[in-house]
């Protein structure tokens, strides 16, 4: 390979990494701005490089080449969808969640398939929204079928890993 492709070879080289490492530092819109680098998909960098030779020359003359560097951006991916609560209580109750008894759930007995495709179903019937142990009321891992009856002086229903619940009637 000649000197003069050698160069051009290595300012092609540049080129990608700089509109490679200016996108990926930019989190993927070209601002300079700060993203977290792994919540943005890597841009994708196409190169062209065009050979162009003229006619042998007696003199040192060095093919011209010519470069194409687009460097294109993924488009911006949306945050996870978040979970949300039933907007009004009613007879079924998605399989993960955290409800209010009253609000987003009414107080009875409720009958799940079990666990969902992750294996593992855990719920959860709590006297405040604290979290801690001291506010468990009762729970329970379910490996199969499973009941819960939740009273009315319950405040908090959680559910992980399983299949919706559904009231009895």
């Amino acid at each position: 390979m000649s000197k003069g492709a050698k160069i051009t070879l290595g300012i092609l080289g540049g080129l990608v990494l700089i509109g490679g490492c200016n996108a990926v530092v930019s989190g993927g819109k070209g601002t300079g701005g700060t993203s977290a680098a792994a919540d943005v998909p890597a841009p994708t960098v196409t190169v062209t490089v065009t050979r162009t030779v003229t006619a042998p020359a007696p003199a040192q003359a060095a093919p011209t080449v010519t470069a194409t560097v687009v460097v294109t951006q993924p488009a911006e991916v949306p945050p996870p969808a978040k979970e949300t609560p039933a907007a009004a209580p009613g007879d079924t109750v998605p399989g993960s969640g955290t409800y209010l008894v009253g609000e987003d759930i009414k107080p009875g007995t409720y009958k799940t398939a079990g666990p969902g495709s992750r294996g593992m179903c855990y719920w959860e019937r709590g006297k405040d929204a604290a979290g801690g142990f001291e506010s468990i009321i009762a729970n329970e891992n379910l490996t199969g079928q499973g009941v819960v009856t939740i009273k009315s002086t319950d405040k908090v229903f959680k559910t992980q890993g399983c299949q919706e619940w559904v009231k009895s009637k």
